[in-house]
């Protein structure tokens, strides 16, 4: 049986992304006491909630996850390499295009209305 790894509950989830793997991990405090466990799961839905890994462990110790959850989540690697993953849920290029096309830069303004420069969502 692999040993659980051991984190501190005010640690920051962008610090600890990429050395935490998909099991879970003993969340203790700063006397040593163990407080509880979480999954990469939990942190990763907690990212996406708040569009970012900048918050301490210890806020996504509540987080719920269902069965959907755990299959669709995605791990918290690809969210500390993909922001736009991480801001929108999805990846660039997942993003649908409009069908309009900016007439300053000329890319195709995306369902979010932005484009190449900025212009064409105004």
């Amino acid at each position: 049986m692999p040993e659980v790894k051991k984190l501190h509950e005010d640690e920051e989830v962008e610090e600890i992304a990429l050395r935490i793997s998909d099991e879970e991990v003993e969340i203790i405090d700063h006397s040593g006491i163990i407080k509880g466990k979480i999954s990469s799961k939990q942190l990763a839905k907690k990212a996406l909630e708040k569009k970012t890994l900048k918050f301490r462990i210890k806020e996504a110790i509540n987080t719920k996850i269902t069965t959907e959850d755990e299959k669709s989540l995605p791990s918290l690697r690809e969210l500390y390499f993909d922001p736009h993953l991480l801001i929108y849920g999805k990846r660039a290029g997942e993003v649908k295009g409009s069908g309009y096309v900016c007439p300053i830069c000329g890319i195709e303004i995306d369902e979010y209305g932005y484009c190449g420069c900025g212009a064409g969502s105004s």
